[in-house]
């Protein structure tokens, strides 16, 4: 495991999860396949935080990553912007409509939050009456968004 001196005189941060993530990769002289293979993520990814196309870590990513530079996750996570929707009652008839689609066979959604792909399917469930009840289901494959 890698061991490193700190540094005699505290150096400020970058305000954005992709500057400081390239901040401190400089910081321990790694290059961005070195980061990927410390932190077992995708070169990909890593380019994708480190050029702002994400701005939002799960837990997991974070730890790995945290690992890598020998931080804690919190020097990470408290950069971080979720991409929200603000207006829920919005979001709701969003969902719905997204609902629908899976329902009637739509394939290749796109994320209301990023725009990236949806994987959808429909599940076959059972009503306390023994009746089939379809549900759709969706999740997004580059941010936390999930269809309910």
């Amino acid at each position: 495991m890698r061991q490193y001196k700190p540094l005699s005189e505290p150096i400020p941060l970058a305000p954005t999860l992709a500057q400081r993530l390239v901040q401190l990769r400089e910081m321990r002289n790694l290059t961005c396949r070195d980061l990927a293979r410390y932190s077992r993520l995708p070169l990909k990814r890593v380019e994708d935080i480190e050029s702002g196309i994400e701005t939002w870590l799960s837990s997991v990513d974070r730890q790995k990553i945290a690992k890598a530079l020998v931080i804690e996750p919190s020097v990470l996570q408290e950069v971080e912007v979720r991409n929200n929707i603000d207006d829920e009652k919005y979001m709701q008839e969003i969902c719905e409509q997204i609902a629908k689609s899976i329902l009637a066979g739509a394939a290749n959604l796109e994320c209301p939050s990023c725009g990236g792909r949806l994987k959808s399917n429909i599940q076959d469930a059972l009503d306390i009456e023994g009746n089939s009840t379809y549900f759709a289901r969706a999740f997004c494959l580059n941010c936390p968004f999930v269809l309910k």
